[in-house]
């Protein structure tokens, strides 16, 4: 297994993949970050998805959507994280595993994915590590012994947090230097997301 892993600051909207995964609190704040982001590019259809209860965002709910080129990626997954009052970094990493193992069954190897930042500011160099470290994991459950699958993941990182970056590479190449053919890039060339 061969793994292509960049943080980039670029919205979702704008990176180009099969799909983008969100993770997505219960009762979800259209108004702000990534998801506020995306429902802009893809005409309201969230608020509206959102608006007359066809998805919650309960802990462990999936929601799979073509985007019709409202964004770069064909598909959208929605995975839901509850109540974002419980959420810690055991949710985190039970949750993030559900999601590359759904990933990993529709056949996507290609994929865009946001951490939810709220109430994790402060943490959030560990949040990314984690769920880098268990969406790898997942991955290579499943195609250790597979030196022709490639995956390439790509964190979309809000700019402030852009600074975290250079600890979290440093901690990923060492767990994971040994174990598979990895490349890190680290894209802060862009502009800051808006």
């Amino acid at each position: 297994m061969r793994l292509d892993l960049r943080f980039s600051n670029r919205s979702l909207g704008d990176l180009w993949c099969q799909a983008v995964a969100l993770l997505v609190f219960q009762t979800p704040d259209l108004n702000r970050g990534a998801l506020s982001s995306l429902n802009k590019r893809m005409t309201g259809f969230l608020a509206n998805l959102f608006g007359r209860d066809l998805w919650a965002g309960a802990r462990g709910e999936n929601l799979l959507l073509a985007t019709q080129n409202a964004i770069q990626a064909e598909k959208l997954l929605l995975h839901g994280l509850g109540p974002g009052k419980e959420f810690d970094f055991s949710i985190l990493e039970a949750e993030i595993g559900a999601l590359g193992s759904v990933l990993d069954r529709i056949g996507v190897r290609d994929f865009g994915i946001h951490i939810p930042s709220e109430g994790m500011e402060s943490q959030y160099g560990h949040c990314l590590e984690l769920s880098a470290v268990k969406l790898i994991e997942t991955f290579l459950e499943n195609h250790r012994n597979d030196p022709d699958y490639i995956i390439k993941i790509i964190f979309s990182i809000e700019s402030n947090f852009m600074d975290v970056l250079t600890q979290v590479v440093s901690r990923l190449r060492s767990h994971f230097d040994r174990v598979l053919d990895l490349s890190i890039i680290i894209d802060s060339r862009v502009r800051p997301q808006s």
